[in-house]
């Protein structure tokens, strides 16, 4: 997905060209779907999908493109972040879209459709009338309606639900986030800022349709997918091509510094700050205004994610539990000497997360793996301001 004002010219006048003209396909025209690999971006880390219509007698080779945004839209990151961001459909010649993610080392597959001549009729003229300018834009969801979902509702409503999908792509089923991690080995800091903004709705199991907000699986799916014909069912998908493969793979480098080891580090320093505040009888407190500054302030913006955003996917987040929003108040109200209903606060939110910690160890995972030092630092210094005198 990325911002290609400079073909938004390519896309008018294909577009006024073709609508003002009404072209009709030829016999010899193609439909098929491209499938970008991922890329080193986070932006690219999950890749693409498209449309190519090809018609030789014609002279037409163009990709279709649901991934693509203007960077010069007012309020760009307000937009981005709250998810507000309108995603539009462009339309580019196809040797410039396949050069793009050449350029990036991308390996890029071709599905060609097994379609009649009206079904590439029908496709081509829904693919043109989405991309008027009154009907190119539309909210991007990144479960929900995305590059790769916009794929298969334009085919599967052109072909008048004709498609038979699979009922099942493997044999487990999968959550959203089980679908998503692969994708993010090697990017542990990415992997780890991800699930501490996305809430319970990527935990459900996803349906074959839903599987398809993921290029990958929207490939295998059309893999396995029949279409009606008057004489039964026929594979939807005729042809396979491999467009381009690089020669070197992309890479990940291992990092040194995973969120894992740091916050492992940090809790060994807060341990043993903690055991020698015991054994001299000091107190910390600044350490423990900032510690739970830190952790109120995450708490805040997933709380900002969750109610005032229209992301659909970071609702009902439960790492609210360990970076509960109150800690901020809690860190400018804590004193030498507390007052009680201050440590009550602080016992119950102990109990609380020793509850999570047994309860992600051993029966429902709730939280990235890395959470648990940062658990444990709460839990030690919560206990800390609950037992002092």
């Amino acid at each position: 997905m990325r911002n290609i004002k400079q073909l938004l010219l390519f896309s008018v006048f294909l577009l006024v060209s073709e609508i003002n003209f009404g072209q009709a396909l030829s016999p010899y025209a193609e439909v098929s779907i491209i499938t970008c690999a991922p890329g080193n971006e986070l932006y690219s880390t999950f890749g693409h999908s498209a449309i190519r219509i090809k018609d030789p007698v014609l002279s037409i080779d163009n990709v279709y493109n649901y991934g693509t945004f203007n960077f010069e839209t007012p309020g760009f990151y307000v937009k981005f972040t709250r998810g507000k961001l309108d995603y539009m459909l462009s339309v580019s010649p196809y040797r410039y879209f396949v050069l793009s993610y050449m350029q990036e080392k991308r390996a890029i597959k071709e599905q060609v459709l097994n379609l009649s001549g009206s079904q590439k009729a029908n496709i081509f003229h829904a693919l043109k009338i989405n991309a008027l300018p009154e009907n190119m834009y539309y909210r991007y969801d990144f479960l929900k309606d995305n590059c790769s979902t916009r794929v298969l509702k334009i085919i599967n409503d052109a072909l008048k639900d004709s498609l038979i999908l699979p009922e099942k792509l493997s044999d487990g089923q999968k959550s959203y986030r089980e679908m998503l991690m692969p994708y993010l080995d090697g990017k542990d800091w990415e992997r780890f800022g991800i699930n501490l903004a996305l809430g319970r709705p990527v935990d459900e199991i996803v349906s074959v349709k839903d599987a398809s907000f993921l290029p990958d699986y929207l490939k295998a799916i059309f893999d396995k997918t029949l279409i009606k014909t008057a004489s039964g069912t026929k594979q939807f998908v005729k042809q396979e091509n491999l467009i381009f493969q690089p020669v070197e793979e992309i890479t990940r480098d291992s990092l040194t510094y995973t969120p894992r080891r740091v916050f492992w580090v940090f809790l060994i320093i807060i341990l043993a700050l903690t055991i020698f505040e015991i054994k001299y009888v000091k107190q910390f407190l600044i350490l423990d205004k900032t510690i739970f500054f830190i952790f109120g302030f995450i708490g805040l913006n997933i709380l900002f994610l969750w109610f005032f955003t229209d992301h659909s996917s970071v609702v009902s987040n439960q790492n609210i539990i360990w970076a509960s929003p109150f800690y901020i108040i809690a860190a400018f109200l804590l004193k030498r000497h507390s007052k009680k209903y201050l440590k009550q606060f602080f016992l119950l939110y102990s109990v609380l997360i020793l509850f999570t910690m047994i309860s992600d160890l051993f029966f429902i995972p709730l939280f990235d793996k890395a959470v648990l030092p940062l658990e444990l630092i709460i839990l030690i210094r919560s206990s800390i301001i609950y037992l002092r005198k």
